[in-house]
This record gives C-alpha cells, structure tokens and sequence, in this order.
C-alpha cells in the first residue's frame, strides 16, 4: 500500500496518510496501534491509531514519524509534493516502510521514434 508523508495545519505533528483503500484493506478497527519498521532503524515502534482514522482522516501521526522525516532530511518537502512511501504488511499490525522514488519530468525513452528522421 502506498503512504505520503502529511503534516498536520500548525506543522507540529507529522505522520504517514494512507492512501486509496489501504485503511480498510489493511489495518483492522479493533487495533489501538501499529508497529513500524522503517528502513534506517533496527526495531519497529509502536504508533497509535487514532478514532480519526476511520472518520476521514487516514493518517498515521507520531514523534517517531516525526524523527524519520527528521533523520532523512525530509523536512520541510516542497509543496503538495510530499515524499512517498511503501507499506508492505508484514502480519499481525507490523508494517515496514520502504522508500519509494519519483523522478520528476523524467525524459521518456524514445523506443517510439522513427530513427531515420
């Protein structure tokens, strides 16, 4: 499933919004919480789901969020243009989060164009 990095109004809390139907294909509303793995920590961390989750907010906010933004240098990302992430579900409320890279206007391969002119 795929997340994009999220701030919140005031730019204080930072999470990971769940996109398209992740939420409910994914997560189970009996959970309080998830673990995370991220890519550049040996043990996940546990990050609460909040009651807003299921009500139009699909976000998954923390300070341990917050400190893997931070540690990458992620932040601030420019406008509407956040940074994305994988979520590969792993069993049992554990996800690990995997980088995820767009090359902005990257020049497409000219396998189409007459070679002769």
């Amino acid at each position: 499933m795929i997340a994009s990095a999220w701030r919140g109004g005031r730019g204080s809390v930072y999470g990971l919004r769940i996109l398209g139907d992740g939420r409910w294909l994914y997560f189970r509303q009996e959970w309080s919480s998830v673990k995370l793995i991220f890519p550049d920590a040996p043990e996940a961390v546990e990050v609460p789901i909040t009651p807003s989750f299921w009500e139009g907010c699909p976000e998954l906010r923390s300070p341990h969020i917050r400190a893997f933004f931070t540690r990458n240098g992620l932040i601030p990302w420019p406008a509407d243009r956040p940074p994305h992430f994988a979520l590969e579900p792993l069993g049992d409320g554990v996800f690990r989060v995997q980088w995820l890279e767009h090359v902005p206007r990257q020049p497409m391969l000219g396998i189409f164009e007459d070679p002769g002119g």
